[in-house]
């Protein structure tokens, strides 16, 4: 091989290692990063005047029939301190919180590892939720009540 081929094909092995490593970095960075400002998606109108109050249990089945109530915040996750404490290996500690903010009631992800589903939509920032709405967090599944 020529002297000049050698190294083309050097430069080019560096370049793809500096792009393994920048795709490296990202990756954790994604990880890593603290959670942004909350963001309310305003597109959707809500389907009654009267905000939700009620999270009630219907999956699993040792749970059934567990109702909070939602009075400004309602964390939900493995830990004590969790006003909605679940017994799910696929909650995180502080996984999720449902809260009220201007007459709307809202579900956001606490950054947790296996992610926070409304209607099986991944919730990524603060959602609206109305009466009916389907809340997953692991295996616990939450109905949106009067």
């Amino acid at each position: 091989m020529s002297p000049a081929l050698i190294r083309l094909l050097t430069l080019c092995l560096l370049a793809l290692i500096y792009l393994f490593f920048i795709r490296v970095l990202y990756a954790v960075w994604t990880e890593v990063r603290p959670p942004r400002a909350p963001r309310v998606r305003r597109g959707r109108a809500p389907r009654s005047s009267a905000a939700p109050g009620r999270l009630g249990i219907v999956a699993p089945e040792s749970a059934v029939g567990q109702v909070f109530t939602i009075a400004d915040e309602l964390t939900i996750g493995r830990a004590a301190g969790c006003e909605v404490t679940i017994d799910d290996g696929y909650a995180s500690q502080m996984h999720a919180r449902v809260f009220r903010r201007d007459d709307q009631v809202l579900v956001e992800d606490l950054g947790s590892t296996n992610s926070t589903y409304l209607n099986r939509e991944k919730v990524n920032r603060p959602t609206v939720v109305n009466r009916g709405d389907v809340l997953q967090i692991g295996a616990t599944v939450f109905e949106v009540m009067a």
